[in-house]
């Protein structure tokens, strides 16, 4: 075989060479037409402004070599580098397309042009703009990149043939500023050994999959994100927000991060702070390989709900794609040196006005659900013995199944040193109190306080299904669907999107469902259908676990936890030995974690969940899936807008609606309306009528509105310091919003509370005082037939309520708390 070589540079480098020197020469012959221009206009002027522009652009030309490969990078596989997605290499095989991108791209980059330059002659808009409004469409439509690159394709024949519409993906992005180079590194699926590309056959010695052909289920990707340039564009985006919150928040949201023990506590020695929240949990991708993503989360304290859950301002500091759990060393070693270091450091922000303001960076807490809990922080699975992350509870085991009896001595809490120093002792044991080994994060959170336990996983998805099917086995098949057939009449606010489904059917229901009836409508449903001592014993759990969700004084959780003392030490009396799982003993933790971290609507995993299931329709293709994600998020990432909102645009500010207005109705209760303005002296000539009504994020409709769908947001609840009862709340019926003499008043059906309690509710049975209470001040009673027609100021209006069926007469009614946590 000939050895000769019959060309010393590839095919590729010589049309590189060639783009090169024709590129040189369009500059060349721009740069005269601009000189030829300046002279006709100002010979002198041109002197001394086009040898600067000259020496520039030259100095440009002669880099075009780096960013001609830096193009083709996206065209031509390197061995040695991460393969290009098949999404990516289907769309790159017209050379004559991408000369023309690098002949764009040059000169874009040489006169930075994209943002004056329009499309084509006659079009209002820029390339850049051009190119934005395509990356948005692209991202509103979930196209992966074939589907953008024919999307472009056909805009390029639909525009006028002088149009400078990219012709490639990479180009377009390119353009707008979005950094699309690869960030993905592979590991063996099995060992974790890392591979230099795709199709490295070869990993460790013993490793069933060594000189083994490397097929896509076989690969485990891993790709992790610059945390500062993270922190740093979501800080920038709430700057305006994050300072302004940090002063109001005790009386916004009292039971908020911002006032619980360990915010308050962490070391800071500025003013300004910045405090991360993390979480991880995986979502399945794919079916071939059962590959899952799991992405690392974080957000931040300062930024106040719900905003801090919102899609751009959740960060993704790393992310695994793998048919296995994640190494935790791989996921999450490089991500904690990052945060470390930025504990020392800091970060700079420039501010809205210029100001350059300094932040410290602390870390408040990491949530996972109980499997997740397990594998990042190396410890046993909540089903094994010595589970339970916060004390040495052992355990015990019946018919090969560990469960945690109650105990009223607790148990020795487990402390940070416990962490830190079984994790690193040699044992023949494969754990010591629960204890595995080390991982990454003891460097960044102290153990076991700043570990968070999810009520979404612990209490809705785990504890209250459970019961649930308790209550299947117990009640008689007819008790149970009656108990079915009255949840589906209970209609929710249209806030939650969703209504109930039918109670046999639970086995189907989402976690927000389990979440809604629980906080909600379970201490009505037992009072109804369940005997009067399970009932009872039901409720303490309730009183227990609604007070830890949302309260306005940390007083409230004064005593609370005897009430889950009680549950915890009598469910076997009701449910049997075996109902003392570990998920149960948990829930004795919960209080500390409240007093340490706030309340637990502030640390659920809700929100959490939802990014992961939006993140997986990032994952487009059937290869290089994680590749896709990154390069998904970050296009969404660059087209987030600064946030404008101000404390008072979430909390406070009012806005009257008038559009879809049925003035009929209004007609229709015109003379009482008439009748209730004399009374209140009130002159309503001029006045204008609006359907709807929102107080910051809070939006009420009223019975006028025409297009409010089958959810009920009219029914409110109304401050009433007259009330005989210790709610001080009356329920109301909104008809129509009105104005009148530059103030804003609601007309309303109001309802005559009675003096009705939960004790008389369950006669045979002795209800405590303090449960009383509670239930009194979370429900309150009515009779349906006893109302009046008012006309109240609107800031009487307190929540949107959830209205049931007590009796023939009696309704009973629930404020919703923190509604926003639905999306």
């Amino acid at each position: 075989m000939s050895s000769k070589l019959f060309y010393r540079t590839t095919g590729t480098e010589r049309k590189q060479i060639c783009r090169q020197r024709t590129t040189n020469m369009k500059l060349d012959s721009k740069l005269d037409e601009l000189q030829m221009h300046s002279r006709h206009n100002d010979v002198d002027e041109t002197e001394n402004q086009t040898s600067p522009m000259v020496e520039d652009s030259r100095t440009c030309a002669q880099n075009i070599g780096y960013q001609l490969d830096d193009e083709k990078y996206y065209d031509i596989p390197d061995e040695t580098i991460e393969s290009p997605s098949e999404s990516d290499s289907e769309i790159h095989d017209d050379d004559d397309d991408n000369d023309g991108d690098d002949d764009i791209l040059e000169f874009i980059n040489t006169f930075d042009v994209h943002r004056e330059r329009i499309l084509y002659k006659s079009c209002k808009l820029t390339i850049y703009e051009a190119c934005i409004e395509i990356v948005k469409l692209a991202r509103e439509l979930n196209l992966n990149k074939k589907q953008i690159q024919s999307l472009l394709n056909g805009l390029r024949n639909l525009l006028p043939t002088e149009n400078k519409l990219p012709r490639t993906v990479p180009c377009l992005l390119k353009i707008v500023n979005i950094d699309c180079s690869k960030k993905v590194t592979y590991y063996c699926r099995e060992c974790f050994h890392p591979l230099l590309s795709v199709q490295q056959s070869v990993c460790t010695y013993g490793c069933s999959l060594n000189n083994q052909h490397r097929s896509f289920k076989n690969l485990s990707e891993l790709v992790i994100c610059d945390v500062k340039q993270e922190i740093a564009k979501v800080a920038n985006r709430y700057s305006n927000i994050i300072r302004e919150y940090q002063n109001e928040t005790n009386i916004i949201l009292p039971g908020d991060v911002l006032n619980a023990q360990i915010y308050k506590n962490l070391p800071s020695s500025k003013l300004n702070k910045l405090t991360l929240m993390l979480h991880t949990d995986g979502a399945p991708v794919t079916k071939v390989g059962g590959k899952s993503l799991w992405p690392i989360q974080c957000t931040l304290v300062e930024i106040p709900p719900p905003l801090r859950d919102f899609m751009d301002a959740t960060m993704v500091l790393g992310a695994w794609l793998g048919g296995t759990h994640p190494s935790r060393d791989l996921l999450w070693s490089k991500i904690v040196e990052q945060i470390h270091e930025l504990f020392k450091t800091g970060i700079t922000i420039t501010a809205d006005d210029g100001e350059k303001v300094m932040f410290a960076i602390r870390a408040q807490l990491v949530t996972f659900d109980l499997p997740a809990l397990a594998q990042n922080c190396n410890i046993i699975q909540f089903n094994g013995y010595d589970a339970c992350p916060d004390c040495d509870i052992h355990g015990i085991a019946i018919e090969r199944q560990v469960f945690y009896p109650f105990s009223k001595l607790p148990s020795t809490p487990k402390t940070d040193r416990d962490y830190m120093t079984f994790s690193l002792q040699k044992s023949l044991v494969k754990s010591i109190k629960g204890i595995k080994g080390p991982t990454p994060l003891t460097r960044i959170l102290i153990f076991p306080d700043q570990i968070a336990k999810d009520y979404m996983h612990l209490v809705c998805s785990r504890h209250f299904k459970t019961l649930i099917t308790y209550w299947e086995r117990i009640l008689l098949p007819g008790v149970f669907d009656q108990g079915s057939n009255y949840l589906i009449s209970i209609i929710l606010p249209h806030s939650f999107k969703y209504q109930f489904m039918p109670l046999i059917q639970y086995h189907q229901w989402k976690t927000k469902m389990f979440r809604d009836f629980l906080l909600y409508v379970s201490p009505i449903f037992v009072s109804l259908f369940l005997p009067d001592s399970l009932a009872l014993h039901f409720l303490h759990y309730f009183v227990y676990i609604r007070t830890l969700y949302f309260y306005d004084h940390v007083t409230e959780l004064d005593g609370i936890e005897n009430l889950f003392n009680y549950y915890y030490e009598r469910i076997t009396d009701y449910y049997g030995k075996k109902s003392q799982l570990c998920t149960l003993h948990l829930h004795l933790h919960l209080k500390d974690q409240v007093l340490k971290h706030g309340a637990l609507v502030f640390t659920s995993c809700f929100a959490r969940e939802s990014y992961i299931g939006q993140s997986v329709k990032w994952c487009l293709g059937r290869k290089y899936i994680l590749e896709q994600f990154i390069t998904w998020y970050s296009v969404d990432r660059s087209l987030a807008l600064k946030n404008s909102m101000k404390l008072n645009d979430i909390f406070y500010v009012e806005k009257f609606i008038g559009n879809y207005i049925n003035m009929l109705l209004i007609q229709n209760y015109q003379d009482k309306l008439n009748l209730c303005s004399i009374k209140k002296k009130m002159n309503l000539t001029g006045s204008n009528f609006f359907s709807r009504y929102s107080r910051g994020l809070k939006l009420f409709h009223s019975r006028a509105y025409t297009r409010s769908g089958y959810g009920i947001s009219y029914f409110v609840s109304i401050s009433n310091e007259n009330c005989l009862m210790k709610r001080k709340t009356c329920f109301g019926d909104v008809l129509f919003y009105f104005d009148c003499d530059d103030r804003h008043y609601a007309f309303v059906k109001k309802y005559k509370c009675i003096n009705f309690s939960f004790s008389d509710a369950l006669p045979t049975v002795s209800v405590p005082q303090f449960i009383s209470d509670k239930l009194n001040f979370y429900y309150g009673f009515y009779n349906h037939k006893q109302f009046s027609y008012k006309i109240i100021p609107v800031a009487d209006i307190s929540n949107k309520v959830i209205n049931m069926k007590w009796s023939n007469d009696t309704f009973v009614y629930t404020d919703v708390v923190c509604e926003r946590e639905h999306d």
